[in-house]
């Protein structure tokens, strides 16, 4: 019994480690456009998250990679993802 309780634990603090990581590295980059403003980013994300949605509802895919596909988007639009360390 103890050590279940202990396995327990151990699997608690394993997912709030797995939850905490992508946190902390989600600073470490950012979008970048040579041509355009970095205020121009919120409107071309909105629009690539839209386009991702709905390329996933036409193709009736809905388990589609709709990240992959909203970053082809961006980097379509001219944006690279820059590391800031």
């Amino acid at each position: 019994m103890r050590r279940t309780a202990q396995a327990i634990k151990a699997g608690c603090w394993g997912c709030l480690l797995g939850l905490l990581m992508p946190l902390s590295f989600a600073g470490c980059a950012s979008w970048t456009n040579p041509t355009r403003p970095s205020s121009a980013f919120a409107d071309d994300a909105a629009t690539c998250k839209r386009e991702a949605e709905q390329a996933a509802v036409t193709s009736g895919q809905f388990d589609l990679d709709q990240d992959n596909a909203y970053v082809a988007c961006l980097r379509s639009k001219g944006w690279t993802l820059q590391d800031r360390r």
